[in-house]
């Protein structure tokens, strides 16, 4: 009967989801080739010319994505063609690709059943209440070596669910083994992050059951922690009103402006460059660090397992777009790498050599220090992880496919083909680090 009542509210949210938020607007991707143009694109940010939203920020050598509304676009344009930066119209009606989106995940999810774990389709997208079914299917499919936990509670009261991995050790594992933390959907409107986390999740233990040496080597010497997604109030958001929204849903009194970026709310080096101080922005860093509950759950989490002993070898927040895997540091461009930033990179080089050899996808997955390879931005997750309470030699994010073509409205035709070079990149990944530095 639940699963009956889950499936029939997603269709509900099909039939009412989505006015017509961002039509006539346009994706426009400039060449950035060096300072002088990031000063450009920084002004451009600050001015009040409408509506701009920085899918990519501006780095020299990069492209950086912006999506402007219709009713700025000349005025955009202008002051790109003053400052001669040069430009393409990537998505010429935004709304269009939603629109189209939405028809699709209709078409595919008709009929569908999620009747069983075994039957759930990982080819497509799913609603909040199906992602919380999901892990509550997977840990009992699992139970021997699942254990399902309420990770914490957000803004509104949506319960966050978490699964912890625990099983029986391999020769030589440590006792406890050390933990492994994978976290989805932080940033609400990137659907392929908790997809691709569900995804190499299900996969690592359906190998694990069938006794593959990759899968039981991996879950043999550590214990894996996975919240598939946190910020569930911004996700259930961007599926019944605004299909890109990023932050969380929390009011900000005041201001008459609701969401922090919870990717900009971690206390480490809070308050910094790349993360907004003004209420309005959807890089605002909040009023303090830690000062949303989705980011407090964590560290609650972190803060429980070093009372308890348990070291945490590597921190993953997934995201998309733009396939980089970026090591620590973010806060700053100016600081010495972190000391332990040879063996960061060294295990980030094989998880992008084993999921660039998985599809060949196009552009690759490029990895290195995040100031060098994206931009500076302050208080984030990968910087916490490492610097801060869970104190992960191996912290990162990673940002999923694509360069672009699609960004934040990735195609579900290519949940699987990002499944499976995240599945080989997490066990690639994790062999380095068993092989050069466990113990």
């Amino acid at each position: 009967m639940e699963r009956h009542l889950i499936l029939i509210l997603s269709i509900l949210i099909f039939s009412s989801a989505y006015d017509d938020l961002y039509r006539g607007h346009r994706l426009v991707r400039i060449d950035i080739e060096d300072e002088a143009d990031v000063e450009v694109m920084q002004k451009i940010a600050e001015m009040d010319i409408g509506t701009l939203d920085f899918w990519t920020r501006a780095m020299p050598g990069r492209k950086s994505d912006v999506m402007v509304s219709g009713d700025s676009f000349e005025e955009f344009k202008d002051i790109l063609d003053r400052h001669l930066l040069t430009y393409d119209v990537i998505m010429n009606d935004v709304q269009n690709v939603i629109d189209d989106e939405r028809q699709q995940l209709s078409k595919n999810r008709r009929g569908s059943s999620i009747a069983a774990i075994q039957d759930f389709d990982y080819s497509v997208y799913h609603t909040y209440d199906e992602i919380q079914q999901w892990a509550r299917d997977i840990a009992q499919e699992h139970d021997d070596i699942i254990q399902l936990f309420t990770f914490g509670h957000t803004f509104e009261g949506r319960e966050i669910l978490a699964l912890e991995i625990k099983a029986p050790g391999e020769q030589g594992a440590s006792i406890p083994k050390p933990v492994v933390y994978f976290e989805g959907g932080i940033h609400s409107r990137e659907w392929i992050s908790p997809a691709t986390v569900m995804y190499f999740t299900a996969k690592l233990l359906r190998r694990y059951k069938e006794n593959d040496p990759d899968a039981v080597k991996t879950l043999g010497y550590f214990d894996l922690h996975i919240v598939p997604l946190l910020n569930c109030d911004g996700y259930n958001y961007t599926w019944t009103t605004n299909r890109l929204w990023r932050t969380s849903r929390k009011l900000n009194p005041d201001f008459g402006c609701v969401g922090t970026d919870l990717n900009r709310n971690f206390n480490a080096f809070w308050g910094g460059e790349g993360a907004s101080p003004w209420p309005c922005s959807i890089t605002f860093r909040g009023f303090t660090d830690l000062d949303n509950v989705e980011t407090q759950a964590i560290e609650r989490h972190f803060q429980k397992l070093k009372a308890d002993g348990r070291v945490t070898k590597v921190f993953i927040d997934w995201h998309s777009y733009s396939q980089l895997i970026l090591a620590p540091w973010s806060y700053d461009a100016d600081v010495p790498p972190p000391v332990h930033s040879d063996l960061q990179l060294g295990a980030a080089a094989a998880m992008a050599k084993a999921m660039n050899e998985t599809n060949n996808v196009p552009g690759g997955y490029i990895h290195g220090i995040g100031t060098d390879i994206l931009y500076v931005s302050a208080g984030t997750s990968k910087d916490y992880g490492y610097a801060s309470t869970p104190g992960a030699t191996y912290s990162y994010t990673v940002e999923l496919r694509d360069t672009g073509e699609y960004g934040f409205l990735l195609p579900a035709d290519q949940i699987i083909p990002t499944g499976e070079e995240s599945y080989n990149g997490v066990v690639a990944m994790l062999d380095w680090i068993h092989i050069n530095d466990y113990n």
